[in-house]
């Protein structure tokens, strides 16, 4: 299924996918092949991934589950491709979270590091004050088939008034040069819960085993229109980080009028060390048309150009959340220009709230995943190529619906080698605990 639609609205590379996607086919060409890699039972080996897998450099598949595992605490896998053509998958659970002292509930992806080390987040548990979640980093073993070491670098204390962030930390972490690493806590926007959200800085000790130090880069609490309630990681482009917030900015305008419809934002670092750093709401949506409430990270492309997704609003009357772009402004200090590429009516199985990471493919297209939608309601993935005449509609295509059997409510897609693209789901499939997807557009 295929359909055209591009909305402008005025005043308005992290994971720019090359290379491998160029080969990709044309908007004309939209066959692909769909194949459940994994089917998630609960326990031992974990249930409801809620972030999209990453791939590592044997061609492995490294993620999360929020449950399951030993302690039914969450767990951090690894899915290893078949010997042989046709074979199966196998699943092996790197780590099993206990709570305490080390973290529960994980529901973020992890990060490569150095030497195939993975870094996380935990949205609850640990040993801080509150259990607010943890920072952590898992080291391979030295030998073939031991365990892998799990070290909490930070507690979040999960009480804002003392902290200055509510713990709760949603999104993927962002490695940065000297082993620094960028993450967001999340908050809540409508009173009298009201807790602020942070966008922090962890950067590791001059001598190893000592405590790793977090710094608050920006604290979105004295201005909410900026934003609050992050629920994803920033991006950087040219040392400048980039995020969305689920809430804030317009209150007036939103389904809620007390959390807001939510942003896009700008962290600009301080031009001297020790300095601060500089928070603008480069975009403010305002449910019709241009969305609301986004949830996903952005995608940067080329020149600049930052694309993203919203869970809600849009021309549609549903309210079904679109794709959008934003293109940066001629002049520093100028206004970005949002342009609506797509928005997701909900009928005709063309997918509605899409919440997970998009990838852009050398060819210009868009490939993401909707959380619900389709042809059974239990989401898609889609392609949203663009137009071959500037200023032409975009045209979205579902390139699979999921039905429940083969997984329900996917997080987003990574790319693997070659045209292959992979994901997770957070429920359906065998057991009803999630899967692990392929899909290959021909």
């Amino acid at each position: 299924m295929h359909r055209k639609q591009s909305t402008t609205g005025a005043n308005s590379a992290f994971r720019i996918a090359l290379g491998a996607l160029a080969i990709l086919a044309g908007p004309a060409a939209f066959a692909q092949t769909f194949t459940t890699l994994y089917n998630f039972q609960g326990s031992p080996d974990g249930t409801a991934p809620q972030a999209t897998v990453i791939v590592g450099s044997s061609g492995s598949l490294y993620g999360t589950t929020y449950a399951g595992g030993a302690n039914k605490d969450g767990t951090v896998f690894d899915l290893s491709p078949p010997s042989s053509p046709g074979g199966a998958w196998t699943e092996s659970v790197l780590y099993s979270f206990q709570g305490t002292p080390d973290g529960l509930n994980p529901s973020a992806g992890v990060t490569f590091g150095s030497s195939g080390t993975l870094f996380g987040t935990t949205y609850r548990g640990g040993s801080g004050i509150y259990a607010g979640g943890t920072i952590f980093e898992l080291t391979p073993p030295s030998t073939t088939g031991a365990a892998w070491s799990e070290t909490v670098l930070y507690n979040f204390p999960g009480n804002f008034r003392d902290h200055g962030g509510t713990g709760a930390p949603l999104g993927t972490l962002l490695l940065s040069g000297g082993g620094r690493m960028f993450g967001t806590a999340g908050g809540n926007c409508v009173q009298p819960f009201k807790e602020p959200s942070i966008v922090f800085e962890l950067t590791p000790p001059a001598v190893p085993g000592d405590a790793w130090t977090e710094f608050i880069i920006y604290n979105f609490d004295p201005n909410p229109q900026v934003g609050c309630d992050l629920r994803a990681g920033v991006i950087s482009q040219g040392g400048t980080l980039y995020g969305t917030a689920y809430g804030g900015g317009n209150y007036n305008a939103c389904l809620n009028a007390f959390a807001g419809c939510g942003t896009v934002y700008e962290l600009t670092p301080p031009a001297a060390t020790g300095g601060k750093w500089t928070a603008t709401a480069i975009h403010i949506f305002s449910n019709a048309p241009d969305g609301a409430l986004p949830s996903a990270p952005l995608t940067a492309g080329p020149g600049g150009v930052i694309y993203g997704t919203t869970t809600a609003g849009g021309i549609s009357t549903c309210g079904c959340g679109i794709v959008f772009q934003l293109i940066p402004p001629a002049t520093p200090g100028g206004a970005w220009t949002e342009t609506i590429l797509y928005s997701f009516t909900g009928a005709n199985g063309d997918g509605a709230s899409p919440a997970g990471d998009m990838l852009l493919a050398a060819n210009g297209s868009l490939y993401g995943t909707t959380t619900g939608g389709g042809s059974a309601s239990r989401g898609t993935v889609f392609q949203l190529a663009p137009p071959s005449v500037p200023g032409g509609a975009w045209t979205e295509t579902v390139l699979h619906s999921f039905s429940g059997t083969d997984g329900s409510k996917p997080n987003g897609l990574t790319q693997g080698p070659g045209t292959t693209l992979y994901g997770s789901t957070q429920s359906g499939g065998t057991h009803g605990s999630g899967t692990v997807f392929s899909i290959t557009p021909n």
